[in-house]
Order: structure tokens, then C-alpha cells, then sequence
């Protein structure tokens, strides 16, 4: 027998409704475990000193005054001003903390990008400086970039043509 099934059996122990070859098992094991034997010996005890307390009689009318007042009184509750399950302390942490989730988050994905367009800045000052803009007037320039307004500058005037190399491809049966 381990120490949980003679946990599990005393009370069947102490009312008497163990079978005899459980009994003798169980009192076996008592006297090879003094910490068992003792164990049963204190639930004995207690049993019997709750046994021995006095009975507390309340008044006839206790319930009828236990219920007035509690009408009286009103219903203790907890908070029912809750936002989606929290409080409102608690809710406004959480929002603050999504707040300044995002803007590290945009602040981390800004430094990204501001780095790329300056990279990009600079070859544009270092193109600006081996050949400065000319700054006179010239009506066909400007009737020139009136024409052309309707060209995406968006789309990619670079296309890259894609090689021929059909005539050098040669499949080979086996």
C-alpha cells in the first residue's frame, strides 16, 4: 500500500466500512509508518472535538431580519462599469500601451524608409553638383514641360529588354 491510497482509506477506516483484508493491510502499514499512525490518531481527535463543540442556536427570526437586511442594504456587487471585460484603470493602460505600441512601431518603420531616401538624397546633391541646373528662361523648355505633363513619372522609363536566347537553347533527347 503507498501513503495515497492510505490517505484514501481512512475514513473508510475510522467509520468502519473497510473490508477486512483492507483492514489489516491498512493497520500493516500504520505500524511500519509512525507518521501514518500519528496522522490517524490526529484526524481521531478532531473528530471527536468537533463532536464535543456546542451546538450555537440562533434566534427564530434571524432569517427574516438576515433578509430585511439585506434588502435594506442592497446587493453588494462588483464594478459593472467594465470595458470589454476590464476596468476602466485597467482599460486605459492597455489602450496607452497599444498607443505607444504604434508609435514605435511607425517610428521603427520611418527610420527605415528615411534612411533609403537618404541614400537616395545624396546622389541626387552629388548629381545637382558635377552639373548645376541652369537657371535662364526658356519658353520652349517650358512649353517642352507643359507637353510632356501627361508622362507617369511613376512608371519605369528604364524597362530592361529581356535577352533572346532561343537560339541558344538546345534540348537534347536521350
Amino acid at each position: 500500500m503507498n501513503r495515497y491510497e492510505f490517505e484514501n482509506l481512512i475514513s473508510d477506516y475510522l467509520d468502519g466500512s473497510i473490508p477486512f483484508k483492507k483492514r489489516t493491510e491498512f493497520e500493516e502499514y500504520m505500524k511500519d509508518d509512525p507518521d501514518a499512525e500519528s496522522l490517524v490518531r490526529n484526524i481521531k481527535t478532531t473528530i471527536s472535538e468537533m463532536n464535543n463543540l456546542q451546538k450555537v442556536k440562533a434566534a427564530d427570526n434571524f432569517n427574516e431580519k438576515l433578509l430585511s437586511r439585506v434588502e435594506n442594504e442592497g446587493i453588494v456587487g462588483g464594478p459593472n462599469n467594465t470595458i470589454l471585460g476590464f476596468t476602466p484603470f485597467y482599460a486605459s493602460i492597455l489602450s496607452c500601451l497599444c498607443v505607444a505600441f504604434f508609435v514605435v512601431a511607425s517610428q521603427l518603420i520611418n527610420v527605415s524608409q528615411d534612411s533609403s531616401f537618404e541614400i537616395k538624397t545624396n546622389q541626387y546633391t552629388a548629381e545637382l553638383e558635377k552639373n548645376p541646373p541652369s537657371y535662364s528662361k526658356n519658353v520652349d523648355l517650358e512649353k517642352k514641360l507643359i507637353v510632356d505633363s501627361n508622362i507617369d513619372s511613376l512608371q519605369d522609363k528604364t524597362e530592361k529588354e529581356k535577352p533572346n536566347n532561343s537560339n541558344k537553347i538546345k534540348f537534347v533527347n536521350y
